[in-house]
């Protein structure tokens, strides 16, 4: 068995998100994401059985990285609004870093090949901000509602604004954040 080279893997994933982000899951062959990679088509399958093991993996690794840059610096010792404040500013300095891998998130998690194993892998990734508005229900501080329930209140009005500060033609040119954080806050807390 040939031996696994990280560079080659990180190749393959870089290739793997430009492809998908410009043409597709279903346009994006296993011969354009070797080529798009610089690397032989029989090369991508030292590291993946085909395309859908590919995209389940990568999309896990993905998430995985995308959800410990929103924790980091996440710290018991902040109050409640500081950590949710700090989710946000994180997951939108996430964004803006990692644009690439935000997008394909994106366009993965509507996909049918996105399992509920997978669900369950993320669920256990999230464990960290959960257990933050968990903390925040219990001490009265956020809405009774369920710990997920209000981590979309606060990541997904970001991430919809973030995706249209990225368009050419944005009805949002001049978007200030930290009004965003804050009009997240006011619809969590209690």
């Amino acid at each position: 068995m040939r031996t696994k080279d990280e560079n080659k893997r990180a190749a393959i994933t870089k290739a793997i998100l430009r492809l998908i982000n410009e043409i597709g899951f279903a346009n994006t062959s296993m011969s354009k994401i070797a080529k798009a990679a610089g690397l032989s088509a029989s090369t991508l399958y030292v590291y993946y059985e085909n395309k859908e093991d590919m995209f389940r993996k990568i999309y896990l690794d993905v998430k995985k990285q995308m959800i410990a840059a929103c924790s980091s610096g996440l710290s018991e010792k902040e109050t409640l609004e500081q950590s949710v404040r700090r989710l946000c500013r994180n997951l939108l300095c996430y964004m803006q870093a990692h644009t690439d891998e935000f997008l394909f998130l994106e366009q993965a998690c509507n996909s049918p090949l996105v399992t509920d194993a997978m669900m369950e892998t993320v669920e256990e990734y999230n464990r960290t901000a959960i257990t933050i508005f968990q903390r925040g229900i219990e001490q009265g501080i956020l809405k009774p509602a369920s710990p997920a329930l209000l981590l979309g209140f606060c990541a997904y009005p970001i991430q919809q604004i973030f995706k249209e500060t990225q368009k050419e033609k944005t009805m949002l040119p001049d978007v200030d954040f930290d009004q965003v954080f804050q009009m997240c806050w006011d619809a969590i807390k209690r």
